[in-house]
Order: C-alpha cells, then structure tokens, then sequence
C-alpha cells in the first residue's frame, strides 16, 4: 500500500543519502525525500492509486493515459505464453526496470532544463510523499520546491542526486511489489518460462493491504526508517553523546 511504499522509499533514500556523506545536508535531505516520493510513481498507471489521486483529475487522466500505454506495450511485446485477455495496465510497464530508467531520464531532462522545471519535479514528489504518509502536503511541498530550487541554483553540481533518487525510488517500489502475491515484470523485456510479462514473485508472498502488511510489515518498515535516518544523518552517535557522554566509539 502507498504508506509501506513510502517508507521503503525513505530508507531507500536514506540509503541515498548515506552514500554522499561529503554532499551538502539539504541535498541529501532532498534526496530522501525524491527517493520517497518516487516510490510512488510506478502506481502512475491505476487511476485509484495515491500517485493518481494527487493532483485530482490531472493525474488521474494521466493515469488513464499512462494504463493505456503500458497496455499496448504488453499486447506488442507479449509471448504466446502471455494471457492474450489482458485489459488492465497495471503493474505492466512502469513496473519494470527500463520503465524505472526512462522516469529517471524524464528527471534528468527537467534538471537539466531549468531550475525551476527541476523544483518543480522535488515540490511533486514531496507532496506525494506527504499524501502516501496522509499527512497535509501543500506546506511540505512548498517548502521542498523553494529549497530544490535553491540549491539547484547556488550548488548546481548535485542535482544529479534528483534522477538518482527517482531511478532508486521507483525500483524500490518495483522490489515492494514483488513480494506480494501478484509480484511484477521484474524480468521484462526478457523472456522466461515461455513469457515476456511473467509475474516475479518470492517465496513468501501476502496480499497488498492485509494482516501481513498491516500488522507486521508495517511496523517493521516504520522502526527501519527511523533507524535508517539516524544513520544516514549521523543521530545516532550524538544521541549516544548526549545519554552517556564521552567518545560514541
């Protein structure tokens, strides 16, 4: 469900983050929040997901739009071993791979744009991150378009960490649903099995929304951002300064 996707989206990011420690704090603060927000958009292709009920009937129609091509995508590139009855676009194209890169590409081309095109895209994802987590997002979107903007134009040379964020953002949301029980096209375009658009599932799978999700996976995922953001912003030790005093190591 969106807020599991949202948090696997944070440690994902937080992940990111971790990964430029030399990088300014409000990159790498925007880069969760990208990654996070990102996590939603591979859902960009049902028009009841939360990524298509963010901007009311403008992403809704584009969610519409988006279902339509990921299905004549599949009826184009579908092995006999693929259902021939398919009528759904869901978790076909933008749950795959290539269809991850071809976002993070789009994400690129807006950076490289203008600096406003790239907030833009940051003011986005935050507030589908604000509305995934169903907390208010017009004032946390606001403020993350006015930094993403700040910093693509006074420390220009990171805005590669936004189409990094999106790529990592939206295959974690790919990885999410493949341990469900309808999993995805991990392995598209190639073929296995006799399909191109095989479901990839794991070895231990639950439904989207049940017991599972809500009263395991939920809780888990929960405590692990919060101790992903610990770490990736170094909490952690001075925490451990503040309780006890002395050197953290």
């Amino acid at each position: 469900m969106g807020r599991q996707h949202c948090l696997t989206g944070v440690i994902a990011g937080c992940g990111v983050a971790a990964c430029v420690p030399w990088a300014p704090l409000g990159w790498r603060v925007l880069a969760v929040a990208v990654t996070a927000g990102a996590s939603l958009l591979p859902d960009l292709d049902h028009p009841g997901a939360t990524a298509a009920r963010s901007l009311g009937w403008i992403t809704r129609w584009v969610a519409k739009g988006v279902g339509v091509v990921s299905l004549i995508a599949y009826h184009a590139t579908r092995e006999p071993g693929d259902p021939a009855e398919r009528e759904s676009g869901h978790r076909l194209l933008t749950h795959t791979i290539p269809g991850a890169v071809l976002v993070s590409l789009a994400a690129v081309s807006l950076c490289l744009l203008h600096p406003v095109a790239g907030a833009s895209l940051c003011a986005l994802l935050a507030g589908l991150l604000a509305l995934g987590m169903k907390v208010t997002g017009g004032a946390f979107a606001g403020v993350a378009g006015w930094v993403a903007w700040w910093l693509l134009e006074h420390q220009s040379g990171w805005w590669w960490l936004i189409p990094v964020g999106v790529l990592v953002g939206c295959v974690t949301h790919i990885l999410g649903d493949t341990v469900t029980a309808y999993g995805t096209p991990l392995l598209w375009p190639l073929v296995s099995q006799g399909m191109r658009w095989r479901a990839v599932t794991t070895p231990a799978t639950f439904r989207a929304g049940d017991a599972v999700e809500s009263f395991l996976v939920a809780p888990l995922l929960t405590v692990a951002a919060v101790i992903a953001g610990g770490a990736a912003f170094g909490v952690w030790p001075l925490l451990w300064v503040a309780l006890v005093g002395g050197d953290w190591r």
